[in-house]
């Protein structure tokens, strides 16, 4: 756009050659896009080339009085931040933008110019230009470091979220489990109960139908446990097919209820795998306690009454 821009202008200020070089970048661009449209690491090196020739070539055409080295300086930044990390070329462009700003500046200095005959004209534009010049260099620069920023925020959120959660299930890990549970151990707790989840069976299923099978049966039990009725539940895949409920605020009687409520929805379920409706159900252990200092000890004995309702017919609950 701004070659095309460009070259409009540069016409219309009676320099013709200016026009016709920002004529041929934007035909140059043209192609490239078409060309390497699908891959955007051939596009970017292809441009920043193009960039700082273009601006080279600008500034021998007007004495360097353009300020088209401000193109080449925010371009080395620019290609640095553009380049995956796996691009370790890029260190080699920027040196070779470096020595065409400093090319640029000797054509400044020594006022070297291939076209002496419109130098009344750039001499009556080259404020202008050049200001210009500069604003399109600063937004660029601007424009970069704010996506820069933005991609750093979306790729900082991504690794949190990754490093608190199952991938496969999309719930809580056991890492974030533990850490919040660590973290709220000064706080007053009245109540709270605990409950271990384990798949009936789960071996079986992986084992007739296949681990994929296995992994959708796990992503469907998990969307049942974590649609619960409170948002202050917090439900964490806690290894394999077993999973934790902690259900802060609740005692025993209330805490059975609900988890009979989610053990019938889990009852209820078909997992539809290829022309295979699999049938799933799981049995809990639960355990309430009153400090939140001793929930590793509520989390054992959750796991021992997990234990008994397996080894006495499975998909139960057992307080």
């Amino acid at each position: 756009m701004v070659h095309a821009f460009n070259a409009v202008l540069f016409y219309l200020l009676g320099l013709t050659p200016f026009s016709i070089l920002n004529v041929l970048s934007t035909v140059f661009y043209g192609v490239i896009l078409q060309t390497f449209k699908k891959s955007t690491d051939v596009y970017v090196i292809f441009t920043y080339f193009e960039i700082i020739t273009f601006s080279f070539v600008s500034e021998l055409f007007a004495g360097g009085a353009f300020c088209y080295i401000f193109y080449v300086v925010g371009m080395i930044s620019v290609v640095f931040y553009l380049l995956p990390p796996k691009k370790r070329m890029k260190h080699i462009f920027q040196g070779i933008g470096i020595i065409y700003a400093i090319a640029i500046y000797l054509v400044y200095m020594k006022q070297i110019c291939i076209f002496p005959e419109y130098a009344p004209i750039v001499e009556a534009c080259k404020g202008k230009i050049g200001f210009m010049n500069l604003g399109i260099t600063l937004f660029t620069l601007f424009y970069i470091s704010n996506l820069y920023f933005f991609e750093m925020n979306a790729a900082r959120e991504t690794l949190t979220y990754c490093s608190n959660h199952d991938l496969m299930t999309g719930l809580f890990n056991r890492r974030f489990f533990e850490h919040i549970m660590q973290r709220n151990k000064t706080e007053n707790e009245n109540e709270y109960t605990i409950a271990i989840f384990d798949i009936d069976d789960f071996k079986k299923v992986n084992d007739t139908y296949g681990h994929q099978a296995g992994d959708s049966v796990l992503k469907t039990v998990s969307k049942i446990l974590g649609e619960g009725w409170r948002e202050d539940y917090v439900t964490v895949r806690w290894g394999g097919e077993e999973f934790i409920l902690y259900m802060p605020q609740t005692g025993e009687n209330e805490a059975y209820d609900y988890l009979e409520n989610l053990c019938d929805k889990i009852r209820a379920s078909t997992v539809e795998y290829g022309d295979h409706k699999i049938k799933v159900t799981v049995t809990v252990g639960m355990c309430t306690g009153n400090d939140l200092t001793d929930y590793e000890n509520i989390i054992r004995q959750a796991d021992d009454k997990l234990y008994y309702g397996k080894r006495n017919g499975k998909n139960q609950v057992v307080k």
